[in-house]
């Protein structure tokens, strides 16, 4: 939140966040909690947002490059809500450490564009961390714009495969 502030040159964190609230109080944007077992570390921790529509995000916040990793992001979190699947579903992280984008009752997944070998670790970090934690054993699943493998990770295989056919799997 701080640095959202900071990029938008607004006076105070506060601030940030009623805009937000505002925000999300008219579906221009929907909050995306943390998991957690503790009730206290959910209501504390920093929601991640999501666009309502990614061509009104694209629309408002135009950028020199385009920003393929963060709307595909943008649509797995549509779909999910679309399935149903965001009463349930939250954002994992372990500070400095690793981020899984989402994690529902059945999935653990993360969502990229393309995996390189630049970003091959970062991503099965977040799949290790979110796999481990508490509650049901979860399907670890990385879902990009074409690539389809399975990976071995600590005697798991995760599910590479393209979004757009976990899209249309319902």
């Amino acid at each position: 939140m701080q640095s959202l502030t900071r990029s938008l040159a607004i006076p105070a964190v506060a601030q940030t966040s009623g805009y937000l609230a505002l925000l999300a109080d008219a579906y221009v944007i929907l909050a995306l909690p943390k998991f957690s077992a503790s009730f206290k570390a959910r209501v504390v921790a920093p929601h991640k947002y999501y666009a309502i529509d990614n061509g009104l995000r694209g629309a408002n916040a135009p950028q020199m490059t385009p920003d393929l990793g963060h709307r595909l992001e943008n649509a797995v979190f549509l779909e999910l809500r679309r399935r149903g699947s965001t009463t349930n579903c939250a954002y994992a992280w372990e500070k400095g450490t690793w981020e899984c984008d989402f994690v529902t009752d059945a999935e653990v997944i993360q969502v990229c564009a393309e995996i390189t070998p630049a970003n091959r670790d970062r991503e099965l970090r977040g799949i290790r961390g979110a796999s481990a934690l508490p509650g049901k054993k979860r399907r670890p699943v990385i879902l990009t714009l074409d690539q389809r493998d399975r990976i071995s990770v600590d005697s798991t295989a995760v599910d590479v495969q393209p979004a757009w056919e976990w899209m249309t799997a319902t």
